[in-house]
């Protein structure tokens, strides 16, 4: 149990339920205060509702939910909507807007004090108004210097790049003009701006590339606030979290560690509980057989006490707590990628493929084959064009240079990102059999093994959600006979029980795979090929994501390497430049620390001139705090002077 003492979030055996259908109940979950907690399970167990119940959007019928009074809780949507012309740095500004009242507060007193030092007057009510308006500006002052200050502005630029955005996107490009994913970007980085106590994230990798991604996580791990946290990407839940809370059948099932624990620790509860089952059920068979035989010997002996005896060992069975038959996973669909079409050995050849939109140069000179059975992804940055790649070779948009061939007797199908190509109109036996000549019973079987039951079946393509398009379209790929598959984010949709399913479909799949994709568990368990985009080139890389990160890490080091041998390379001049080298290098060593020393004194200096500012001993001594603020200004800005200095020589 989680220390109440801590606990800046308790719920307490909650109910919830829509119409007939209870989605949770005897729910419990607490979060302490510095605590990072990830809430799993699959699609449509209720962790979007749990969130939504906590922000006050949703109501439930039995169970008690309360937030600390002094917390303040951060939401953000999976789906945020913003429609308006302001640009992204305009819209993240708006989180400062105390901030800039304060600066513009803080302007508004110093022309007020300036205006009661220019007035000759010398009476009390003249002296107590600017002793008032002194104290005015200190504590003003003193609130602005604790919070972010005039750093807001570096802070907005920091987390929009760590979101995948430019400089000039920041500043020019509008919300109107995002795409979806750039928006949930805009919401996640707004949010993390916010600093709120309980940051609550609804899948806040979804939309990003593997740099963003990993600079979240950093972001994340030095949080001061606590976090909950919905995510199906396994490697961002093992760096991020310290404990899992399941939503197993509407109730909570707890572990305290991270994603790789919950996976060893889930197995092991799941062996117990059976072991705890099976010699219940033994214990309870050992008591029928033995009601049993002690009935058949009371009528063979007419014994009314044998009888008693079998009627009080029926009482003893019917007040055995009965343990429920566990189960390690929940229902699955049933996923085949199975292709009886061989094909060609060479399935895939691209060479010297460009493509520019406008000005805007994506890649050139792409090179890169796939052969029969290779699976392989390509990688790179938010933008860089790994999705306009798969679009070209399936002839959906045309390259400005190069040629795609497809092998003989290859036949492709591709998942597209956005689920384009369905019809909305379908319901899905409909949407199924566009795809394959089934009957309507036999369709109805299909999306059955796809977790489709009942009068789902009868859904239009356009009601479904998110993970409910992904399933009907993998179904599709299934019921096609292809021999290769070009795959645009499949797993982002998906719970993690079908990214399992998924992965081990794909693991056994006897064609060949071309995948885009940021999951990086996924890529490990199903790739054996990289290949990596980025400056509008593609590097190939023999193995899974987790050999790419090693390799990579040792190509940077060598490159490092590589500069500093060159470095010193260039540094064997002849003996007089090398003494005229030697000669500039000391006076720069005594440039640099001379104005370090500067620098640490001046900081002192301005440390002492704030600290007599704000001293209530100067507050109603205007001369002397005009004084004050002159020389404060004159030294920061020699400050401003060096640094820059300092910055230029180093």
């Amino acid at each position: 149990m989680c220390d109440l003492k801590m606990a800046i979030l308790n719920i307490n055996n909650l109910k919830k339920e829509y119409g007939i259908e209870t989605i949770l109940k005897d729910f419990s979950l607490n979060v302490n205060q510095g605590e990072a907690v990830a809430l799993i399970g699959p699609n449509g167990s209720g962790k979007t509702t749990i969130f939504r119940i906590i922000t006050g959007q949703e109501h439930f019928s039995e169970g008690t939910v309360s937030v600390r009074n002094d917390i303040e809780v951060g939401y953000l949507d999976q789906l945020p909507d913003f429609k308006s012309e302001l640009t992204i740095y305009q819209e993240l500004e708006k989180v400062f807007e105390n901030v800039k009242k304060q600066i513009k507060e803080m302007q508004r007193l110093e022309q007020k004090i300036a205006h009661h030092g220019e007035r000759a007057e010398d009476s009390k009510a003249h002296s107590d108004d600017l002793q008032k308006t002194m104290r005015e500006y200190s504590a003003l002052q003193q609130k602005f210097e604790k919070g972010v200050g005039y750093e807001y502005q570096s802070k907005i630029r920091q987390v929009a790049a760590g979101m995948g955005f430019d400089e000039t996107e920041i500043n020019e490009k509008t919300l109107d003009q995002l795409s979806g994913g750039e928006k949930t970007r805009v919401g996640l980085s707004k949010l993390l701006l916010m600093e709120p106590d309980l940051l609550l994230l609804d899948e806040p990798t979804n939309h990003l590339d593997l740099k963003s991604v990993e600079w979240l996580e950093n972001y994340l791990n030095s949080y001061q606030g606590s976090l909950l946290i919905i995510s199906h990407d396994r490697y961002f839940l093992d760096n991020t979290i310290e404990r899992i809370v399941e939503i197993k059948n509407g109730k909570n099932e707890d572990y305290s560690g991270n994603y790789n624990y919950y996976q060893k620790e889930r197995k092991r509860r799941y062996q117990q509980r059976l072991r705890e089952y099976k010699n219940q059920q033994k214990k309870i068979k050992e008591l029928e057989d033995a009601i049993e035989q002690l009935y058949i010997w009371g009528r063979s002996r007419d014994s009314e006490k044998m009888f008693k005896r079998a009627k009080a060992m029926e009482k003893r069975l019917e007040r055995i707590d009965r343990i429920e038959k566990p189960q390690l996973k929940g229902r699955k669909m049933k996923l085949e990628l199975d292709t009886d079409i061989r094909g060609g050995n060479d399935v895939l050849f691209v060479e010297s493929l460009s493509k520019s939109f406008e000005d805007l140069k994506l890649f050139e000179d792409v090179n890169f084959e796939l052969h029969r059975s290779d699976k392989a992804a390509i990688i790179g940055d938010n933008g860089t064009g790994k999705s306009t790649i798969l679009r070209i070779i399936m002839g959906e948009i045309s390259s400005d240079q190069g040629r795609v061939k497809i092998g003989t007797n290859i036949y492709p199908a591709y998942y597209r990102q956005e689920f384009e190509g369905f019809n909305p109109g379908d319901d899905l036996i409909t949407a199924l059999q566009r795809e394959t000549a089934v009957t309507n019973s036999k369709a109805r079987d299909m999306l059955a093994s796809f977790l489709f039951t009942g009068e789902d079946v009868f859904k239009k393509v356009k009601q479904l959600s998110g993970g409910e398009k992904s399933r009907l379209r993998l179904l599709q790929l299934m019921s096609g006979n292809y021999n290769l598959l070009i795959l645009d984010e499949p797993t982002n949709h998906l719970d993690l029980p079908s990214r399992e399913v998924l992965e081990e479909a794909l693991q056994e799949y006897q064609g060949t795979v071309l995948i885009v994709s940021h999951d990086r568990y996924f890529l490990d368990k199903v790739v054996d090929i990289i290949y990596e985009l980025e400056d509008q080139k593609l590097q190939k890389y023999y193995g899974d994501y987790s050999y790419y990160k090693e390799k990579k890490k040792k190509e940077i080091s060598a490159q490092l390497e590589k500069e500093k041998q060159e470095e010193k390379s260039e540094g064997k001049l002849d003996y007089e430049a090398q003494k005229e080298a030697r000669s500039r290098e000391m006076r720069r060593q005594k440039r640099l620390e001379e104005i370090e020393a500067e620098i640490e004194k001046l900081e002192s200096e301005l440390s002492d001139l704030e600290a007599a500012m704000t001293s209530e001993k100067n507050i109603d001594k205007f001369e002397l705090l005009q004084e004050l603020k002159a020389e404060y200004e004159s030294k920061n800005n020699r400050l401003e002077d060096l640094y820059q200095e300092w910055e230029e020589i180093v």
